[in-house]
């Protein structure tokens, strides 16, 4: 009998027929995308798997919400950086791997977001896998909102703690899920702070009043949170006024801070565990001295420059309110990130393809990242588009949806 490694779980079967599907439809041509130049405002991409040329586009597909990617003070800042340690540390952060900037970039994220300590990761993948996994353990239950994050559930997974799955922003089932647990439960509740696939908030104040009430801890991952929403960028916590009422913030150094990497802020006693007893802490290589040297840069900048968030907001509804206004479903979007529902995959790359071809990238969202039904393409608002090219945008969304048929 031939081993066949696809012939495997519901999971593995699944994924191979996506593969398979990608492979004859062309349409693994548009994901991974081959980019060049800057990803601010514009970037130039070409279709992969081929000879395809080089497209300019008006960029609606980036994390770059704050515009900060290309700011010639953050790109300097982390030039110096390069310059003066090289291209890496050559080491974890309890070794030979910890420069003056790193702990210079923790005493800085730290102040941003209002906690005692901040500890920082090699990703915020990374982050959820290592806090969950120190922090809870088999005798514990951890209540996570059916959409979080698949970091989130593969960090529960690790931690092999008991996994209490809720409906998405289900405030009341949560509750009574809380009430008839035993008292002898440590409880935990993790959740997105930005739903990263569906734009919405989570509703952290009656999560973090529930945890009061029911003597849980509160993990929020603010991964699409940080420098895209609340006062000055500094997340969901702060938009709520919630700062220092959840226990662990988990964040992204690669989304609206423009550089690579996760953290995690707490109290100084959590920090200090994570520091020396997160596996994702000990055993993964510190971030580069370059990239924690601009995203230094970059958080100075957002203290002094709370404009940045007025044009992200701005620019975010003028894309929502105009993508609802020739007819797409937006769902519940009330962040940058908008998304718009498709009735199938194959009408997502149609889409993304047809914006490409017109000059403007989006990205098509389909299973793993969302369910089998639940197709769409993702829009991404930044700080740094200009009026002009969204009003222009708007027309080619609209073009492209009436050429497929979805208008």
């Amino acid at each position: 009998m031939t081993l066949n490694i696809f012939d495997g779980s519901t999971r593995v079967r699944a994924l191979n027929k996506l593969n398979e599907w990608l492979t004859q439809s062309g349409n693994k041509q548009v994901w991974s995308r081959v980019c060049s130049g800057v990803p601010g405002r514009t970037v130039t991409a070409r279709l992969s798997h081929g000879d395809h040329p080089d497209v300019p586009q008006i960029h609606f597909g980036s994390y770059n919400y704050s515009g900060l990617n290309d700011r010639h003070e953050v790109v300097d800042a982390a030039r110096e950086a390069l310059d003066r340690h090289g291209a890496t540390t050559s080491g974890v952060r309890i070794l030979n791997g910890t420069t003056a900037l790193h702990l210079d970039l923790e005493n800085a994220l730290a102040a941003f977001t209002r906690f005692e300590s901040c500890v920082t990761y090699s990703s915020a993948y990374v982050a959820n896998l290592a806090v969950i996994s120190t922090l809870a353990g088999e005798t514990d239950v951890i209540y996570s909102d059916e959409l979080n994050h698949a970091s989130i559930a593969d960090g529960i997974r690790l931690s092999r703690a008991k996994q209490v799955k809720y409906s998405h922003k289900d405030v009341a089932q949560l509750e009574g899920l809380l009430r008839s647990a035993p008292l002898s439960d440590r409880k935990f509740i993790i959740t997105d702070g930005v739903f990263s696939m569906d734009g919405d908030f989570a509703p952290l104040p009656q999560i973090v009043e529930l945890a009061k009430r029911y003597r849980a801890f509160v993990i929020v991952d603010d991964a699409h949170g940080t420098a895209s929403c609340g006062p000055n960028g500094r997340g969901t916590l702060a938009h709520f006024g919630l700062e220092k009422e959840v226990d662990v913030l988990i964040g992204s150094l690669s989304k609206g801070l423009p550089g690579v990497g996760g953290f995690a802020c707490a109290s100084e006693e959590i920090g200090e565990l994570l520091r020396y007893g997160s596996n994702g802490y000990i055993f993964s290589a510190s971030i580069p001295p370059s990239v924690a040297g601009g995203l230094i840069k970059a958080v100075e900048i957002l203290e002094s420059e709370p404009d940045i968030q007025v044009r992200l907001h701005r620019n975010e509804r003028q894309i929502r309110d105009g993508l609802r206004e020739v007819g797409f479903d937006v769902m519940h979007s009330e962040t940058p990130i908008i998304p718009l529902a498709m009735p199938d995959r194959a009408t997502a790359f149609n889409f993304a393809r047809g914006m490409h071809e017109r000059g403007v990238f989006v990205n098509p969202i389909c299973y793993p990242a969302v369910a089998m039904n639940r197709a769409r393409i993702r829009v991404n608002a930044s700080a740094s588009l200009t009026e002009s090219d969204i009003s222009s945008a708007l027309v080619t969304f609209a073009e492209v949806g009436r050429s497929i048929g979805l208008l």
